[in-house]
């Protein structure tokens, strides 16, 4: 393992996976059975974490036009532009922090109101 980098490390990791991809497939779904109820809770903690770290984001920006923060649920992202799917769609697909993060730049948070008035015009 001298002189190996770690990006030679990751691109054999890579190419080994997609090697034994079946493999891979089949333990991870054994494991799964063998510990649903672990990796249900472990999935239940995730969207959890999501979503406080959506509504502290929400909460925190406020509406763009009016100001309101009083209430998470009351506040949307309007995305400006290049759109890849909503956040509530992000969050279903299961995206990374990174991607999730990514496509929250792409948006501005408003009220509800204000997000209807917007889209009414």
């Amino acid at each position: 393992m001298v002189g190996i980098t770690l990006f030679d490390k990751k691109e054999y990791m890579k190419k080994h996976y997609q090697e034994h991809k079946e493999y891979y497939k089949e333990k991870h779904k054994k494991w799964f059975q063998d510990n649903i109820k672990s990796a249900r809770e472990h999935q239940k903690q995730q969207r959890e974490q999501i979503k406080q770290y959506i509504n502290n984001y929400k909460l925190s920006r406020g509406c763009s036009v009016c100001g309101y923060n009083k209430c998470a649920a009351a506040l949307d992202f309007h995305h400006n532009g290049d759109k890849e799917c909503t956040i509530s769609q992000a969050i279903v697909k299961k995206y990374g922090e990174k991607r999730l993060k990514k496509e929250i730049d792409k948006c501005i948070v408003l009220c509800a109101n204000c997000h209807r008035e917007l889209h009414n015009k």
